[in-house]
């Protein structure tokens, strides 16, 4: 009888250990994420990683989620798509993580959406603002940040209508993000009556750091305002080329770029800078004081730039989902606990809401669709406009 009843255990508990779901521990939860923490992009991706470490850090230190800690693994890519998939594969097939949190790059995220979706792993907050993640919607993927088109028609409508520009130039990374911005940029303008007011279209190398060509080009078409699909190193070198040139137009750029970092390395060619955002950042407001709070538990003294924000805002999302997924968390009821959420916002993360997954709902998956503007002003980062949306 004694054997039976230790065999019938053994079997209970051989049962319970195959149908555990990967990444789930008695007393943790393992998630991965890949970030460029080396090449040229890693200043961007070092950032983002600190962002979610001091959360999930907070987040241990308070407990964790239903007795469990998150332990987080990140794998460095180095911007390289080649090297996110291989990363990738090993975090799901060998690590055994529960999901992909926050992973950085539209070339990346882009070479891997497929593959967690196939899985049915859930990639929750992307790096990128390419639309191909959430349109059409992938049942696993969760997109956060404001696609390219919605930030290319705002900016068509900020210029526009609140400037009264008249002779818009662009000058685009020559790769999909680059020329989906383009795209909303053009949509908005020729479904508004302004397509003439598009007067120069400029794709730049990925690698680029000189723009002498371009910045010529655009005082010779004698443009009003450039948008700038570009970040760091790349931005604050336009910058001070134009500077340098004498280029008499405002400059807009794309909501990668209100960040510190962009005007330490620009300097006095920073001054009047405009750049999309979509962060929610008054710092007189107790949530936003909390966030530093939180972010100065792991990195004493250190203010977060914007990357390291668009991490925190990553692990809050997930965060979120997960404490909402049950005591005994699958992917499923991470999925559907992401999906209830309707309206909600965390410390700095503006209004969410997700469906229930919906092939024809293009979209069911699509995060944050306003921003707003801010300025360089005496080389700080200030708010300049209220929130602007458009229709879809």
């Amino acid at each position: 009888m004694k054997k039976l009843l230790l065999s019938v255990l053994f079997v209970i508990f051989a049962i319970s250990f195959v149908l555990a779901e990967d990444g789930v521990y008695p007393d943790k939860i393992v998630i991965g994420s890949f970030q460029a923490l080396s090449g040229p992009v890693a200043p961007i991706g070092i950032s983002m990683k600190k962002g979610m470490d001091a959360y999930f850090n907070w987040v241990n230190a308070n407990g964790g989620i239903n007795g469990r800690k998150i332990e987080f693994i990140v794998a460095d890519d180095a911007f390289n798509p080649s090297k996110t998939v291989v990363e990738v594969k090993r975090l799901v097939e060998q690590d055994k993580v529960f999901a992909i949190v926050g992973g950085l790059g539209t070339p990346g995220c882009l070479a891997v959406a497929d593959y967690l979706n196939n899985s049915g792993v859930p990639f929750v907050y992307q790096g990128s603002g390419s639309s191909i993640l959430a349109i059409p919607p992938k049942k696993y993927v969760f997109t956060v940040q404001p696609n390219y088109t919605t930030e290319g028609q705002i900016m068509a409508k900020y210029l526009v209508e609140v400037l009264g520009k008249k002779r818009i130039g662009i000058v685009y990374r020559a790769d999909d993000a680059g020329q989906e911005e383009l795209n909303g940029l053009k949509r908005w303008l020729v479904e508004h009556g302004y397509s003439s007011a598009l007067v120069a279209k400029l794709p730049v190398d990925v690698t680029r750091t000189t723009f002498d060509n371009e910045i010529l080009k655009l005082m010779e078409m004698n443009v009003d305002a450039v948008v700038l699909s570009m970040w760091i190193p790349q931005s604050p070198n336009f910058l001070k080329q134009a500077y340098e040139y004498g280029l008499d137009a405002l400059l807009l750029g794309n909501y990668v770029n209100p960040d510190p970092t962009v005007i330490a390395l620009a300097g006095d060619a920073a001054e009047g800078f405009q750049a999309m955002a979509w962060v929610m950042g008054d710092i007189a407001d107790e949530s936003f004081q909390k966030y530093i709070a939180i972010y100065q538990e792991t990195f004493k003294d250190e203010i977060p730039n914007a990357y390291a924000a668009a991490g925190f805002i990553a692990a809050e999302v997930f965060t979120e989902a997960l404490k909402r997924a049950g005591e005994e968390p699958t992917r499923e009821s991470l999925v559907k606990a992401l999906e209830g959420m309707n309206g909600w916002k965390g410390l700095i993360t503006p209004s969410i809401t997700y469906k229930p997954y919906d092939p024809d709902d293009k979209y069911c998956r699509v995060g944050i669709r306003q921003m707003y503007v801010m300025e360089v002003q005496n080389k700080v980062w200030t708010t300049l406009t209220d929130w602007i949306s458009v229709a879809e």
